[in-house]
């Protein structure tokens, strides 16, 4: 069922990096009116599939792309001024901004459905990162906001769904409801679980790709990309699944270490992934599944057609 929903993400470079944008897209798209992407100069073959796939070349009706070029500036605080921006470009009130790396699973997105179903479009999440392949828990439980009701808080004299900061959140992500069966209540909690002890309870998370989850070989890309925002240099974190600590290195050291692996490599995940991204665990570099293509050219529910009954 399609609800009164907006959603939208900007991107630069989504195969380069490793995104997985077209996955969170097929997820989003049976349950919104309208997808709003914005480019910001990609050259890998991004823009390219956005023609395939989007209603500027006549396909599917609910994808529209802008193409913006650059992004206006280099620093982080960029990330919630193109939120923002982008929030402003919907034409509904609700809208679902998501960040390009993060991946719902279908448990959740069933959950946010009846959400929508009630007519709660004020809403944040709890959101994991793994690393080394999905393999170890990188960053225990976040809370992030990323359903809002566009519009003036007249008490703060600023938006209801506004991000700030790098554009990680908005103010509002403690006041919006968690869409989750977990309230808040947890956020002490979930590190003093452990890297087993989460294992029930990320079925209704947020995946962050992130930096590290997976896809090796585009690691050192995506650090290319984003270091400039952070003002540092290119050297890329290891996570040290014994220690848990993650030193950096530069990329020649850090690639050798990552190519020594086996666990870049195994087709597995301990944990309860999305459905969508099991598929990619063991793949070293990103690609895009042709039926994945083809089911956002036509509008499909792909999540649907891959979920285990």
């Amino acid at each position: 069922m399609t609800y009164p929903v907006s959603a939208c993400c900007f991107i630069r470079n989504t195969f380069t990096g490793a995104f997985m944008l077209p996955e969170t897209m097929a997820q989003f798209l049976p349950l919104v009116d309208e997808m709003v992407i914005m480019d910001l100069g990609s050259d890998d073959g991004t823009i390219e599939f956005f023609y395939e796939v989007a209603s500027n070349n006549g396909n599917n009706p609910k994808i529209k792309v802008i193409l913006e070029g650059e992004f206006p500036f280099t620093d982080a605080n960029v990330f919630a001024t193109l939120a923002n921006d982008l929030i402003s470009m919907c034409k509904h009130d609700n809208v679902l901004y998501w960040q390009a790396d993060e991946v719902w699973h279908e448990d959740l997105l069933k959950l946010m459905a009846q959400r929508f179903e009630r007519g709660e479009f004020d809403l944040s999440f709890w959101r994991i990162q793994y690393a080394n392949n999905f393999q170890y828990v990188k960053w225990f439980p976040q809370l992030v906001h990323r359903v809002g009701i566009r519009g003036s808080n007249l008490n703060e004299g600023k938006s209801n769904f506004e991000f700030d900061g790098d554009g990680m959140n908005t103010t509002r992500m403690w006041d919006a409801k968690i869409c989750s069966s977990y309230g808040g209540e947890m956020f002490p909690q979930w590190g003093g679980l452990g890297q087993d002890g989460i294992k029930p309870y990320v079925n209704e998370m947020i995946t962050d790709v992130s930096l590290l989850g997976g896809f090796r070989d585009n690691i050192p890309d995506r650090r290319r990309m984003h270091a400039p925002f952070w003002h540092e240099e290119p050297d890329i974190p290891y996570f040290d699944k014994v220690t848990t600590q993650q030193p950096r290195m530069s990329e020649s050291h850090w690639y050798a270490t990552a190519l020594s692996d086996p666990d870049w490599t195994k087709t597995e995940s301990p944990y309860n992934l999305p459905a969508i991204l099991r598929y990619h665990v063991g793949k070293v570099k990103y690609e895009l599944r042709p039926e994945l293509l083809q089911a956002l050219k036509e509008d499909r529910d792909y999540v649907k057609e891959i979920t285990p009954t």
